[in-house]
């Protein structure tokens, strides 16, 4: 078996989701630890939050991969009164180093949107832009039209949430042609509409813009941003095949905490 350091790892994600993709002001990549460390067991998350640096610790986890960059907001103080800031102080007093893949693994050919795309079952799956090498969303078909309802539960059962939001596009037509970009992508509605798509899917959209959405003749589905939570057990797959071909000596855990910050009634 050969052993591994965070920076070995670093490559290949970086060869599969370049860093160079990810879009403008995203804070994703390396974020904290020692890049020359050697790393025996790696968890994949979506979040970097205090409960799941705890888990890393209790289940003696070295690298944490995350989804979300843990440092959005840059620190203005370390003052360990923060929660965020203790957070950084266990996850470098336990040696834990952590990397994002953001933005980078939304764009990535079979990353993020894929995973999302395939969780649909949609068909002719392609770039949401097709001038580009690499493109934000994905579009596919549905093989009959649906009505927006039974989409939207289409959706709500294939991501396994308990509830969603839809906006019904003022034209009143039917879902045929989806266009999906996980995370918070409602400012992206133009370009879903000049590609043609009937229906969006993403999360987090903003009161105003579901109006503007509706009366350009958008349907929305809003499953929320918690959907990419795929991560979790996609990126492990993936480790566990480079694992393999590179017969790394690697243990690859997956989170158990659910980051989903929101309760519902």
């Amino acid at each position: 078996m050969v052993k591994i350091k965070v920076q070995d790892i670093i490559n290949h994600i970086d060869e599969f989701a370049p860093l160079a993709i990810k879009e403008d002001g995203d804070p994703t990549g390396f974020q904290i630890g020692d890049r020359n460390q050697d790393v025996h067991r790696l968890m994949t998350t979506l979040d970097v939050r205090p409960q799941v640096v705890k888990e890393a610790i209790d289940k003696n986890v070295d690298f944490i991969l995350a989804h979300h960059p843990i440092m959005f907001h840059p620190a203005k103080n370390l003052d360990l009164a923060s929660p965020q800031n203790r957070m950084y102080r266990d996850l470098l007093s336990h040696n834990i180093a952590v990397h994002a893949v953001h933005t980078n693994l939304d764009k990535a050919h079979g990353g993020m949107n894929d995973w999302l795309m395939e969780e649909l079952g949609l068909n002719n799956v392609r770039f949401l832009n097709e001038d580009d090498d690499y493109s934000l969303g994905r579009m596919g078909d549905l093989k009959e039209p649906m009505d927006l309802i039974d989409f939207a539960k289409m959706v709500r059962d294939a991501f396994h949430v308990s509830n969603l939001r839809y906006v019904k596009s003022d034209l009143g037509q039917k879902v045929k042609k989806v266009a999906i970009i996980g995370g918070d992508g409602g400012k992206f509605y133009p370009e879903v509409l000049a590609a043609g798509a009937d229906t969006f899917i993403t999360g987090d959209v903003y009161y105003h813009t579901a109006h503007d959405m509706m009366a350009n003749g958008l349907n929305v589905v809003d499953p929320g941003h918690h959907i990419e939570a795929i991560f979790i057990k996609e990126m492990a797959s993936l480790l566990e095949d480079w694992k393999k071909s590179n017969k790394w000596d690697l243990d690859i855990v997956q989170s158990e905490v659910d980051t989903e910050p929101y309760n519902f009634l």
